[in-house]
């Protein structure tokens, strides 16, 4: 239970860095109790009040994720609370008390307050950082960038193969675009393996042997990629791929288990090691 109470409070920080909806809900909730009279969904207002506190607090918070099972994360225990649905109400009651006759006269009082319920929505967002990579900022230039890389490198990979089916591996920034170039690659695991909010709807989970190897990939540039080098040889070579793309920065007694292991020698392309069966 405290675990579960653990994970509810962090999933509710995780949930707020990435918008301040949940501060505009709150806002909205308490302007709505304000003026109850004016609110036109009573019900509502009590429902998703209640709902709210519950999926704040911890210990009602961490129940409500057992309800849910342990599938699914906190953030999804707000699907619960019709979050849009007050803040839209509580706006449009807003509006009313200042622009009641829109889009009549008044409008010197009504579209200073609707302007400035533009700006907070605005200001309320994310602010260009995706959910599946909290605290990194979308750059879709370099995403743009990264995906010529690889399909450049995947032509050049074709022509190995003269129409023969490929089985992949290699490190994330070629493996996340290679479906992309040609949808007929196959590959050894997928973006989910390192963005798990992928696996937001599937109970299919990879095995350990598969997270070790795209671990392994990852730290390549930084140790040299001695350490491992031969298990993941074989575990490649067990798995039946047939295409590898090394680092560049791997090192020479790395590339050359490779190629003892598989029984191949390594061509030297631009930024890679590739292995061909």
């Amino acid at each position: 239970m405290w675990e579960l109470m653990g994970n509810a409070w962090r999933g509710w920080l995780e949930f707020t860095n990435n918008g301040k909806l949940c501060a505009l809900l709150l806002a909205s909730l308490v302007f709505l109790w304000v003026y109850y009279k004016r609110a036109e969904q009573k019900n509502l207002l009590i429902y998703t009040a209640v709902m709210t506190g519950l999926c704040i607090l911890p210990v009602t918070a961490a129940m409500l994720m057992v309800y849910q099972t342990r599938f699914y994360d906190y953030q999804w225990i707000w699907s619960m609370v019709p979050m849009t649905l007050v803040t839209a109400e509580a706006a449009a009651v807003l509006l009313g008390k200042y622009w009641p006759d829109f889009p009549g006269s008044g409008w010197k009082k009504g579209l200073p307050v609707t302007l400035l319920l533009l700006g907070i929505l605005g200001l309320s967002g994310g602010m260009g950082i995706r959910s599946g990579n909290a605290g990194e900022a979308w750059n879709p230039k370099a995403e743009e960038k990264g995906r010529l890389w690889a399909e450049e490198t995947l032509a050049l990979v074709k022509e190995h193969f003269q129409g023969r089916e490929i089985y992949l591996w290699a490190p994330g920034e070629i493996m996340e675009y290679a479906r992309e170039a040609d949808s007929g690659i196959r590959l050894l695991y997928g973006r989910n393996m390192w963005d798990p909010s992928l696996n937001a709807y599937s109970y299919d989970t990879f095995y350990q042997q598969e997270v070790s190897m795209a671990v392994w990939m990852s730290n390549v540039p930084e140790t040299g990629g001695t350490d491992g080098g031969r298990d993941c040889a074989q575990a490649v070579c067990d798995a039946g791929v047939n295409c590898i793309l090394l680092p560049e920065q791997a090192a020479e007694e790395t590339v050359a288990c490779f190629e003892e292991i598989l029984g191949i020698r390594a061509e030297k392309i631009p930024g890679y090691y590739l292995l061909v069966m």
